[in-house]
This record gives C-alpha cells, sequence and structure tokens, in this order.
C-alpha cells in the first residue's frame, strides 16, 4: 500500500478534473489512475486536519461540497494524525528511553480512520465503523464559531509568521554563524512544545528536571530565569529534538526556509511546515508546491524517510507505475 499525501492545491487539481471545472482536464489521467489505485487498494490518499481547515475556510459551500466528495472518494475516510498527537508519542518514547521507564500508553497511530481519529478524539475508529456520509459532512460544512476561532485560524498563522520573521531578523542583525541560528532555531523548537514536554512529564510520573533544562522551560519565567534557561538550552536543543523524527522534519525544514534570507514567511507556512512534516516521515509521497519540494530536498529529509516529494499531480501516474508496476 503506497501512502499518497496531497496538499490542499494538489487536492483542489483533482476535483477540478473530477466535476469538469476549468483547468481539470490536465489532471484528468491522474485522477483515473488514482481511482483505479484506491479501487484496488494499491494505495491510500489520507487528510488531515489542515485539510479540513483550509477546506472549511472556502467561503461557497458549493465548493466546499465539490471538493469534499472528490477527497472523500479517494481517501475513503482515511486519515493522518494531527502533528501534537504525533509530537506527544514521540516524547512518550524519548522519556521512556532516556529514563528507562515504561511507555505510559500506547502511541497515537499515525495513520487511522475517520475525523474523529485526524483530531484527536478517538485513535482506534475502526475502518467498518466509518459512515463515510457524516464524513462527508465534516468536512463540507464548517463546525459552528469556525470562522470566529482565530479568524478561521488565520490568526494562529499571522503569529506564527510574525514569530519566524522575528527570528530572521534576529539572524541577520547578530550575523550569527550557520551553527549558532541553527541552535536558536532548535531552543525556539523545544520552547513551542513545552507544555507538551511538561505534559510528558508528569504521564512518565518525573518531575520537571528530569530533562535538564529542557523540562523547565515555560512562558512564566522572569526575564533573568528565562535568558538563563535559554544559554543552558542552546547546546541540548537540536540533539533532542532530533530524537523525534517528526518535530525534527518540521525543524528542518524551518531551518532551510531561514537559511535564504530572500524567503518572505506566510501565515499558510504554519500549517504547510506542520502536515508536510508528518507526511514526510509517515507517508511514501507527498505532492505539494514546487517551493516546498525544494526544500524538502535541500533538507535531506526525503532520503531519511525514504520519501518520493512531487511538485505536480499530473506527475502522479507514471510516479505510480514506476513503484507497483
Amino acid at each position: 500500500m503506497v501512502t499518497i499525501y496531497l496538499d490542499q492545491a494538489k487536492w483542489i487539481d483533482l476535483g477540478r478534473a473530477m466535476h469538469g471545472r476549468p483547468g481539470g482536464e490536465r489532471f484528468r489521467a491522474a485522477l483515473d489512475v488514482a481511482r483505479n489505485c484506491v479501487a484496488m487498494e494499491l494505495v491510500e490518499f489520507p487528510l488531515s486536519v489542515g485539510h479540513y481547515i483550509e477546506t472549511w475556510r472556502a467561503g461557497n459551500l458549493s465548493r466546499r461540497r465539490r471538493l469534499a466528495q472528490t477527497m472523500l472518494e479517494l481517501s475513503r475516510g482515511r486519515t493522518l494524525a494531527r502533528p501534537p498527537d504525533l509530537c506527544n508519542s514521540e516524547l512518550d518514547a524519548v522519556i521512556s528511553r532516556l529514563a528507562e521507564v515504561d511507555l505510559p500508553r500506547a502511541p497515537y497511530p499515525a495513520l487511522g480512520w475517520g475525523f474523529a481519529h485526524a483530531s484527536g478524539l478517538n485513535p482506534n475508529v475502526p475502518r467498518e465503523a466509518l459512515d463515510l456520509a457524516i464524513e462527508l459532512a465534516h468536512l463540507a460544512n464548517r463546525p459552528p464559531g469556525f470562522d470566529d476561532y482565530g479568524r478561521g485560524h488565520r490568526e494562529f498563522g499571522d503569529l506564527y509568521r510574525h514569530g519566524e520573521e522575528v527570528l530572521a531578523a534576529g539572524r541577520q542583525r547578530d550575523a550569527r554563524s550557520p551553527e549558532m541560528g541553527e541552535a536558536v532555531l532548535a531552543v525556539s523548537a523545544v520552547v513551542e512544545i513545552w507544555e507538551n514536554i511538561d505534559w510528558a512529564l508528569k504521564r512518565a510520573g518525573l518531575p520537571r528536571d528530569a530533562l535538564g533544562p529542557i523540562g523547565l522551560v515555560r512562558p512564566d519565567l522572569s526575564q533573568e530565569d528565562g535568558g538563563r534557561l535559554l544559554i543552558e538550552l542552546l547546546p541540548l536543543a537540536r540533539n533532542f529534538i532530533a530524537e523525534m523524527p517528526t518535530r525534527d522534519a518540521a525543524l528542518r525544514l524551518r531551518l532551510e526556509r531561514h537559511r535564504n534570507p530572500a524567503n518572505t514567511w506566510e501565515s499558510n507556512d504554519m500549517i504547510d511546515i506542520a502536515y508536510l512534516a508528518c507526511a514526510t516521515v509517515h507517508c511514501d509521497i507527498v505532492v505539494t508546491e514546487r517551493q516546498w519540494v525544494h526544500e524538502l530536498c535541500r533538507s535531506q529529509l526525503l532520503g531519511r524517510h525514504d520519501t518520493i516529494a512531487l511538485h505536480d499531480v499530473a506527475d502522479l501516474p507514471q510516479t505510480l507505475k514506476d513503484m507497483v508496476g
């Protein structure tokens, strides 16, 4: 079974082909091959919560329904876990190994079934329990309050963009060595998951200092304590993040973006990086924008995880032919 992750724009390309919309003819062969391979259970096309969020952002209900029909026909309800759920499982594994304690719970499955799995509500939904009509409704219809919740998650993307811009400005202003710049970004990756680290230590029954300074990161530290802690984290953060595959992948993508000062950060980079990182680790093929294919190639993630990256979904038939014969 070949697992293929399509970013939102590539789902839209296939949707155009499925519904006879302008520009869709070019992707008709890819759609036909995808349908046949799904029917023969040779491939699967998991959806992530990122897909749900981006679909809900479309203002036109008819458009959302057309796209949701395409997604559900090819995914059949197969889903990819959220980045936080995968992060928590990876943290449990790291802490269990470092502290030599048993895993506190079963890992959250990277691939599962239905919106309940994708959204973190239920990791073990059986395939036979899926009602695809209900799954279609989840995908096509915005949940109550979606627009008000961070402007449809856009506010969170804006904050993410601003944070990366601040880090980029600091790198340029301080003229840091590449090694120091990488260490600073790795520290930011640890700070980003401080709550997850705190919860993981509690699940393992360990004190906050069991991981040294990594377990002591908190947003309510004084400026003096926070500054001292960040200095202690600099030589430790990169190796710690490297122990967690999806967090390591996200950091490597961020590093590639930061290495080119001409790159501009976009609010949607938050979703792109988070879900591309998970897909690169847990899927066989990712089809995404050309710029992200470039970053994936430079990051060496594709070789590390034996993943293929494409920028054009029209290339999928030949790629699948090469893989499955």
